[in-house]
């Protein structure tokens, strides 16, 4: 196995940093004219969703929208496309994911994973195919997306820590393609209570991954297996009573789902 080595570049342009990483055995082979300038059309991609979606900016199609301003739904297909995401994924998890925080709409909790798949599809993904280049992933907060180069025996390791104790580790995740999201903030309109303390689940998009570890964190461990069977999920459950809980392709390791 070969030893690799990992190239880090950080875009600060929105409320969370994003990092990218390019896994490669041999740095100079990299066409860095080639990263660079794909680092800075990432740059101006997410200057754009900033634009759209910050809080901070009182002139945010998101913004505007809070104060009861509907036209970004007509002007912006990027608005448009993240607010019919998050009905969706209301309407998927029975409301167990939720868009709405203080009254207001809000995507933060889908945006991230939106953002990520976005960016990965449109900018990384093609890096793959330049010499030097094994692997690239792409964080932003607990979501991850990642990839490999075919043909390869490259795989990325994740590791997820104790929500109470970050230097215990419950799991390890070798992957060469996917995406992963960790959520340990209840983010849901529902007053039911929940006691997990933390999800991870692996997708294969970061959307995904994004919405149903923010929906297992409100379901609760009794209501979120009948997801987990449903959409044949797979993942990590922290309950406070319960502990750790597996569970691959809508299996759990304590209780087999039925399909």
């Amino acid at each position: 196995m070969p030893e690799y080595k990992y190239l880090s570049i950080v875009v600060n342009k929105f409320d969370l940093p994003f990092e990218i990483k390019l896994a490669t055995v041999d740095p100079d082979l990299i066409d860095t004219n080639l990263v660079d300038k794909t680092i800075e059309k990432i740059s101006e991609n997410i200057k754009e969703y900033d634009a759209t979606f910050s809080l901070e900016n009182h002139d945010s199609l998101l913004s505007r929208f809070q104060d009861g301003e509907e036209t970004g739904l007509m002007t912006s297909k990027i608005f448009r496309e993240v607010y019919e995401q998050t009905i969706t994924a209301e309407q998927m998890t029975h409301h167990y994911f939720s868009s709405y925080f203080n009254g207001k709409y809000d995507p933060i909790g889908l945006l991230n994973g939106w953002m990520i798949d976005q960016i990965f599809n449109h900018y990384l993904l093609s890096l793959l195919s330049s010499e030097g280049i094994d692997g690239i992933s792409l964080r932003c907060g607990e979501d991850v997306r990642l990839a490999s180069r075919p043909n390869i025996d490259f795989r990325w390791r994740i590791a997820i820590n104790d929500p109470k104790n970050l230097g215990i580790l419950l799991a390890t995740y070798y992957l060469q393609n996917g995406a992963i999201s960790t959520s340990n903030e209840k983010r849901s309109l529902r007053k039911e209570k929940s006691n997990v303390e933390q999800v991870t689940i692996v997708s294969n998009n970061a959307l995904d991954a994004n919405i149903w570890s923010s929906a297992g964190i409100a379901a609760g461990t009794n209501k979120f297996p009948e997801f987990v069977s449903k959409y044949h999920l797979t993942g990590v459950l922290v309950d406070e009573y319960a502990g750790m809980e597996n569970f691959r392709d809508g299996f759990s390791d304590k209780i087999e789902m039925s399909k």
